[in-house]
């Protein structure tokens, strides 16, 4: 899954931020013609903040590493591949149930599937963990980044930010996009990224327990 596509996903759930009241200069700036909405394009924070270059310089480096461990399960494939094969040969003029009631063959197989499902259950947990990673990535990128969105935010006396997708046409100087980067580039604490690789289990616990039926 490329990086971009998982920040599109998350920014739609940041780049609308509800805020709290406006300060009284924030108040007096609306009152004197100030918009009550500014527009924000979060994928350019994502692509442009140093927050945002870090967070996927540090994804890119636990993907380079998953990678090499993926890269290291290929013997094993071919293996499976080739033992799958050698089967097919040796049983190619026996019926299913022959092959089933075959005190040499039935075990082979089923030896053969457990390695198959040990193979690919190893494979998608690499890739689950991946994800997680970047979920969680974005999740603590958005915490850093929320208070400084408000920030600019209410300094412009705005009352809600948009994401820059979700409106055809606004004023220039509507876009605080280019203000949020310098906020965030501007605070050593806004500027690195904390990443580290995730298990798929840690998201998967804290994914909320389905509904009961009917409710």
């Amino acid at each position: 899954m490329r990086l971009m596509s998982i920040l599109s996903a998350a920014a739609v759930a940041v780049a609308v931020t509800a805020a709290a009241a406006p300060d009284a200069s924030a108040q007096r700036n609306r009152n004197q013609g100030g918009g009550a909405a500014v527009v924000l394009n979060y994928e350019r924070v994502l692509a442009e903040s140093a927050l945002g270059r870090d967070m996927q310089q540090k994804l890119n480096q636990v993907r380079t590493q998953i990678g090499a461990e993926a890269q290291a399960l290929q013997p094993e494939g071919q293996s499976i591949e080739q033992e799958r094969e050698r089967l097919t040969t040796a049983t190619r003029n026996m019926t299913p149930q022959q092959i089933q009631n075959s005190t040499t063959y039935r075990p082979q197989f089923e030896q053969l599937a457990q390695r198959l499902q040990q193979f690919q259950l190893r494979g998608q947990t690499l890739q689950g963990d991946f994800e997680c990673t970047q979920l969680i990535a974005l999740r603590d990128f958005r915490n850093q980044s929320e208070p400084v969105i408000r920030s600019v935010m209410q300094s412009r006396g705005a009352a809600v930010v948009i994401g820059a997708g979700n409106v055809q046409m606004f004023q220039p100087d509507s876009d605080i996009t280019t203000a949020v980067i310098q906020a965030l580039d501007g605070n050593q604490a806004t500027r690195t990224a904390t990443v580290a690789r995730r298990a798929i289990a840690e998201c998967q616990a804290q994914q909320p327990a389905p509904a009961p039926a009917g409710q």
